[in-house]
């Protein structure tokens, strides 16, 4: 479903620099336009697309998968960093071609050197080769790529160097590096001159504070809220990259309480957070990998309040709050960084990720995310529907758990136990949420409206809520005075 979900977004737009569509698998046209966008701001290659924008697949296409990847690697100098996707759209097959922006440039196809000039591949000017010949000056002294003296092999994770290492294999089908790590971090220009770079000390190494202080990221439970001076658990993570997205997931599991929603089929059902895990996942790798980590002031946070997470990062955005919600080409502000993140598969496709988040927050019934884009820093704010990490009316949430189970044992008998568990997911939602009306409660629960109806009649014929209003469009419903002294 994300595969022609992509697809979709990508052909709502036209052909343009950063974007071509092709019928058929002719890798040398492929290979100046992959040459064309390395040498601009990147771009994508949609395969198996007619003229006129029809979907018509690609013959052979996990064969030609590979062979492209092959092909466009030894005909290119320097080494591109390029992805090819196999992607399905119904029962149709797709390659998609990516790329980033080149960090090497210029990049030469075959002996000669392509530009991407709007929607047209062209062989580049005398004036633009020495322009992409001073950008590579620039961006050989880029942060990234500057070594960082002092750390040797025995300071990196091995587990980690080994784990992308075997990633990267299948992804690319290739092994240029056998099995030394110091050769596959050559290969992607993370050790040069005999020297371990920034970017391989953030991803790999063991304490990478030692070497960079201000890599550590904080993360914080406020029970009190902004305002407040609770700070329930509060730390500082000073693991490599890999370390701390594990650290902060398990952060959240540790704070956040999964919530149970039931699909249309009466017995399927899905266990998550409040504020969807798969959105905070990609939030989270969005502001590690964008971080600006060069800076001495560089931070991280990610805090979460009883109404809201926030996840901030210090950084420029190349984009604003409408862009995000569109299908776009990811910019990195770190490429090494992104492109090892990337082959481990912690990114979303390409310019997918920022409309993942909505559209996980929107199926949960959340309000949209919010960006706050400054100068120096970015910010994603999630938005909750019911306390984080809170309590149910004052109780603890496990006693609470506990006693609107044994509450409907004794209030409503003739049930399966199923039923029952459906029965407390939705009475847990009124407890958390008193005062809301069924729609409410079905974006909560997940129940299909019938199912719905049927149990808030059995919860109130149970004398465990009560409906309060004069009209259903103003009134809600809130947990009886007696189950409320049964709670306490």
């Amino acid at each position: 479903m994300k595969s022609e979900q992509l697809i979709k977004d990508l052909l709502k737009q036209e052909e343009s620099g950063q974007l071509e569509f092709k019928e058929v698998v002719r890798k040398y046209a492929i290979g100046k336009t992959i040459c064309g966008f390395l040498n601009n701001k990147g771009g994508q290659i949609l395969i198996g697309i007619s003229d006129n924008k029809e979907v018509v697949g690609v013959t052979d296409a996990e064969k030609l998968q590979t062979e492209i990847m092959q092909y466009l690697k030894k005909s290119m100098v320097p080494e591109p960093p390029i992805m090819v996707s196999l992607e399905s759209f119904g029962k149709k097959k797709l390659l998609l071609v990516k790329v980033w922006e080149g960090s090497k440039q210029p990049y030469i196809f075959k002996g000669s050197i392509y530009f991407r000039r709007k929607n047209l591949t062209i062989q580049a000017s005398s004036k633009e080769i020495s322009e992409l010949i001073h950008k590579r000056q620039e961006t050989e002294t880029h942060w990234e790529r500057q070594a960082c003296l002092g750390i040797e092999l025995k300071d990196l994770d091995m587990e980690e160097i080994q784990k992308t290492m075997d990633v990267a294999l299948v992804e690319n089908k290739m092994n240029e590096w056998g099995n030394d790590p110091v050769k596959f971090l050559s290969y992607y220009g993370m050790y040069q001159n005999g020297n371990f770079t920034n970017s391989s000390v953030i991803l790999f190494a063991k304490n990478p504070a030692r070497f960079i202080p201000q890599s550590r990221v904080r993360v914080s439970f406020l029970k009190s809220g902004k305002t407040g001076n609770e700070l329930t658990d509060d730390r500082l993570l000073d693991g490599n990259f890999f370390k701390n997205r594990q650290a902060i997931l398990e952060f959240f599991g540790k704070h956040l309480m999964l919530k149970r929603r039931f699909s249309d089929k009466e017995w399927g059902r899905d266990d998550d957070y409040e504020i969807p895990e798969k959105a905070l996942r990609e939030g989270v790798m969005n502001a590690l990998v964008h971080r600006e980590y060069a800076l001495a002031s560089s931070a991280m946070s990610v805090l979460i309040y009883p109404d809201r997470i926030e996840i901030s990062n210090t950084g420029k955005s190349p984009y604003n709050q409408s862009d995000l919600k569109k299908s776009h080409l990811s910019m990195p502000y770190n490429p090494d960084i992104a492109h090892m993140v990337f082959l481990r598969g912690f990114i979303e496709k390409i310019g997918r990720g920022t409309i993942m988040i909505l559209e996980e927050c929107k199926k949960a019934g959340l309000k949209a995310p919010v960006w706050d884009i400054s100068e120096q820093t970015v910010k994603l704010s999630f938005f909750s529907n019911v306390l984080l990490g809170g309590t149910v009316d004052g109780a603890n949430k496990e006693a609470s758990k506990g006693a609107i189970e044994g509450a409907i044992e004794g209030a409503i008998e003739g049930v399966t136990k199923g039923v029952k568990e459906k029965l407390a997911v939705l009475l847990r939602a009124i407890a958390a949420n008193e005062g809301n009306r069924v729609p409410d409660y079905k974006e909560a629960t997940g129940l299909p409206d019938s199912t719905l109806e049927r149990y808030i009649k059995q919860l109130k014929d149970g004398n465990l809520i009560e409906f309060r209003g004069e009209a259903a469009q103003t009134g809600g419903y809130y947990l009886t005075k007696k189950l409320k002294a049964q709670l306490k």
